[in-house]
């Protein structure tokens, strides 16, 4: 028996960690492959449905004014961290 594990490394150094248990051929392997991409996806949602709160939350607080220059200073607590480039 082994397992499959992903790790999310939010902004605020945080780690989440999703593991699957899966057998030792290839068809399991798959399967596991295919579980370990819908719980990531699933945690990632709740992310982004998190942020999205955050944002509603602070714009009701700002009394709905728009300001771009706030909407960039927009920081909500869980945010995975940013794409790196390769070079």
């Amino acid at each position: 028996m082994a397992s499959l594990r992903a790790e999310l490394r939010l902004r605020d150094g945080q780690r989440q960690t999703v593991s699957v248990q899966v057998e030792t051929h290839l068809s399991s392997l798959i399967r596991g492959i295919s579980e370990l991409n819908q719980n990531v996806s699933q945690l990632l949602s709740e992310l982004v449905e998190r942020e999205k709160a955050c944002a509603q939350d602070e714009d009701e607080e700002d009394g709905g004014e728009e300001d771009e220059e706030a909407e960039e200073e927009q920081n909500c607590e869980m945010q995975p961290p940013s794409k790196r480039s390769r070079t």
